[in-house]
C-alpha cells in the first residue's frame, strides 16, 4: 500500500504534525557504519533524548487550548534540531570514514501524525483490502473513524510515514 499517496487531514481522529526530510546515510559497509556508530553515538543518544522530550510535550499540545499553535512549536523545535543534525552529517560525510567508504547523505520524507489509536487499530485491520490499498492510509483511517464514531478522546498514537526521495 502507498501510503504517501494522500496527506492526512486534520480531523477529529487525525493531527498532522510535522512533515520533514530526515537525513540517512546510504551506501556504508557494516564495518564502517559500526565505526560511525561508535563515533558519533553520544550525538545519537542526545538526539534520542531531544526527541523523547518532543514527543512528551505532544500530548500537551494535542490538548491544548489552541492546540495548532503549540503543536506548531514543538514541529518548530524538532525541525530546527533535524536540520542541525542534517547540516552535522553533511560535514561528517566530508570528512570522515563516509568519504573514505564512499557512502553518501540521502534524504527521505517523513510525516509524523497523531492518530487515535481506536481508528489506526481498525484502519490497519482493514488496510488489507483491496479498498483500503486503493485509497490509502489516511483516507482509510478517517473512513473507520466516520463508521466507528464511538470514543474521540483520550491518549494519541504517533504514526511516523517514510517515504523514499526519488533520486535526483
Amino acid at each position: 500500500m502507498d501510503l504517501s499517496r494522500t496527506k492526512p487531514l486534520a480531523s477529529r481522529v487525525v493531527r498532522p504534525i510535522l512533515e520533514i526530510d530526515l537525513p540517512f546515510i546510504d551506501g556504508l559497509s557494516r564495518s564502517d557504519f559500526a565505526q560511525v556508530t561508535s563515533e558519533e553515538f553520544d550525538s545519537y543518544r542526545q538526539y534520542r533524548d531531544f526527541m523523547r522530550s518532543r514527543l512528551l510535550e505532544l500530548d500537551d499540545a494535542l490538548e491544548a487550548v489552541d492546540s495548532q499553535v503549540a503543536l506548531e512549536r514543538v514541529a518548530l523545535s524538532i525541525r530546527d534540531e533535524l536540520n542541525a543534525a542534517t547540516a552535522e552529517l553533511r560535514s561528517a560525510a566530508r570528512f570522515r570514514a563516509l568519504s573514505r567508504s564512499g557512502a553518501v547523505l540521502g534524504t527521505t520524507s517523513a510525516l509524523l501524525a497523531a492518530v487515535r489509536p481506536e481508528a489506526l487499530q481498525g484502519a490497519l485491520a482493514v488496510s488489507a483490502t483491496i479498498a483500503a490499498g486503493a485509497t490509502g492510509l489516511w483516507p482509510t483511517i478517517q473512513a473507520f473513524a466516520d463508521i466507528n464514531s464511538k470514543r474521540t478522546h483520550g491518549k494519541w498514537h504517533y504514526v511516523w510515514v517514510l517515504q523514499k526521495k526519488a533520486a535526483p
